[in-house]
């Protein structure tokens, strides 16, 4: 199954400002292990997430663009049946707030992918949706 990670698991794997070494290991092998076995996917706003984080980490600014450059590869674009079911998820959950994870999880639906985080607020859409929600 093709494997979607969530922003902070790319954080972890990719920057060098991180605060948990641990996660960051974990981060590094599954990232390398999905790009190995070429299944993962990811989503544009996974990008937009990455560079706002990256830079309030204080990364180095080439290395986030090398860095979004190289995650871009790996990017599906979304469609309007996504963001119709983000809407639908909306009017029915009123998580206004988590529409960012809704939108991952859409993405996840849409593409038929299990999504990866460290993210514990991922626990509340596990009756919302049948994707296969991966907390590490």
């Amino acid at each position: 199954m093709t494997t979607y990670f969530d922003t902070n698991v790319l954080i972890y794997a990719l920057c060098s400002n991180v605060d948990n070494i641990s996660q960051q290991e974990v981060s590094v092998k599954l990232l390398e292990k999905a790009i190995i076995n070429q299944n993962i996917i990811l989503s544009e706003l996974i990008l937009c997430e990455f560079a706002f984080i990256s830079k309030k980490l204080k990364e180095n600014s080439n290395t986030i663009i090398q860095n979004l450059e190289f995650l871009s590869q790996y990017v599906k674009i979304s469609n309007y049946s996504l963001n119709q079911r983000i809407i639908e998820i909306i009017k029915e959950t009123k998580l206004f707030t988590s529409s960012f994870d809704i939108f991952h999880l859409t993405f996840c639906e849409n593409h038929n992918c299990k999504l990866v985080t460290f993210d514990k607020g991922f626990k509340k859409f596990k009756n919302i949706s049948n994707v296969e929600i991966v907390l590490l």
